[in-house]
């Protein structure tokens, strides 16, 4: 950070030399890196944003990342001249990721608890292989 603003962004684009201009397209790919922070000896990492696009002669692609993860993606269709486009981290999809997750953990843990309890009566009651 050159300058002492609270919110830093810097953009890498290799479609332009000058990656300091206030708007730019993106011919494959753009990356921004977030810092935040009170002047430029006292910033931090905040996070990161990219979108790139690739096109495959039949259909372009679209997608979007925010720390590493795809969050959207679009397709358009050439031929049929029709643009779809896919949220991965909608709230409805968050939550039966980690519904699901929670929820496995949870029967892992309670399975871990009846087979220490079972192997513990077996010790107790002296059974032995």
């Amino acid at each position: 950070m050159s300058r002492s603003y609270p919110i830093w962004v810097d953009t890498f684009n290799n479609a332009y030399s000058n990656n300091g201009a206030k708007s730019q397209g993106v011919r494959d790919y753009a990356k921004s890196q977030m810092y935040i922070g009170t002047s430029a000896a006292n910033s931090y990492n905040f996070g990161s944003f990219s979108i790139s696009h690739s096109d495959d002669g039949k259909e372009k692609t679209y997608n979007f990342y925010v720390d590493g993860e795809i969050v959207k993606t679009a397709t358009y269709q050439k031929n049929k001249k029709k643009m779809s486009v896919h949220s991965f981290n909608s709230e409805l999809e968050l939550k039966k990721k980690y519904f699901k997750k929670w929820k496995d953990e949870e029967a892992d843990k309670e399975a871990a608890f009846r087979n220490e309890r079972y192997a513990e009566r077996l010790r107790v009651n002296g059974f032995r292989d």
